[in-house]
């Protein structure tokens, strides 16, 4: 059984909202979109003066975050910046960097003071949720695709839900992040089925010789290749039903529709239907995404 470690982090949840503020997501809470315009603009802005892309430094920033001690945000940075480049931040530009991150920060606690206790409040009923289904729809997807993808403990991050639902996985750092919600953004896929799914993509790092993808790709191809395989495991718990229409939006509400414009849901349902081992299955996967993801 996969151990879970909640942690509620609001650096994380700035970290969280600057990265859907880069991506062009909206923010549904206006007046904390209105609060992190500026300081999320200087934030990319500090990133691409010292040649950081915002998505690679959010990808290794926020799991550091969620377990550093004792936050020093220079140190954080600065590791940041060489697993995301594999070379030195320069002195100016990770103060320049912590500066912004500082006012990010400093504008989310102003917009929400009482953060903190929002999440704690609001991991309650995922983790009861969690605790009932969880276990089964976790080792459902073991069965159905490569044991080896489930870990035997994971850290879920609580991030404030600037999406109104949302989360990703940090492959290497056994983490996933979630948005924490009271309600379910979609009633036909339960918010435990999107944690089961991103859980079981935080292992899924490298992917068998033959692909050679950029990490970003590697991700997107982990995100849609387990979409089906957690949807068919939610109807084995019999938390949600296994068909092209549910699984569309599964990949709706996941996040996934805009980066599968080339592969309608059917496709996807007709492929894991039709697949038998799993690593095979990932390269004609890859093959049916190309124009999608490159």
């Amino acid at each position: 059984m996969t151990r879970l470690r909640w942690i509620v982090s609001s650096e994380a949840s700035a970290l969280h909202a600057a990265a859907a503020l880069a991506e062009g997501r909206e923010i549904v809470d206006t007046r904390l979109a209105a609060a992190l315009a500026e300081p999320a603009a200087k934030l990319f802005l500090a990133l691409k003066t010292a040649a950081l892309a915002p998505a690679d430094f959010v990808r290794h920033a926020i799991p550091l975050v969620c377990r550093a001690d004792n936050l020093d945000l220079a140190e954080l940075i600065i590791e940041a910046a060489k697993r995301g480049t594999d070379r030195e931040l320069s002195a100016s530009g990770c103060d320049a960097v912590v500066r912004a991150l500082d006012e990010l920060i400093a504008a989310q606690d102003v917009a929400i003071p009482d953060l903190p206790q929002q999440l704690a409040v609001r991991t309650a009923p995922l983790a009861e949720q969690w605790e009932a289904r969880g276990p089964g729809l976790l080792a459902q997807i073991g069965r159905s695709t490569d044991r080896s993808l489930i870990p035997a403990e994971v850290d879920v991050a609580l991030v404030y839900p600037v999406c109104g639902g949302g989360g990703a996985a940090s492959m290497s750092y056994n983490l996933v992040r979630i948005e924490a919600v009271l309600a379910n953004p979609c009633a036909e896929v339960p918010e435990v089925v999107r944690l089961g799914w991103l859980i079981a993509q935080s292992k899924f790092e490298q992917p068998p010789s033959g692909f050679e993808w950029t990490p970003r790709q590697s991700e997107t191809l982990a995100a849609v290749a387990l979409a089906p395989a957690a949807l068919e495991a939610a109807e084995y718990v019999e938390l949600a039903r296994f068909d092209a229409q549910t699984l569309q939006q599964a990949l709706d509400s996941w996040g996934l529709a805009e980066a599968l414009r080339s592969v309608p849901a059917q496709l996807l349902h007709d492929w894991w239907n039709e697949s038998s081992e799993w690593k095979p299955s990932l390269l004609s996967l890859k093959a049916m995404l190309r124009d999608s993801v490159c």
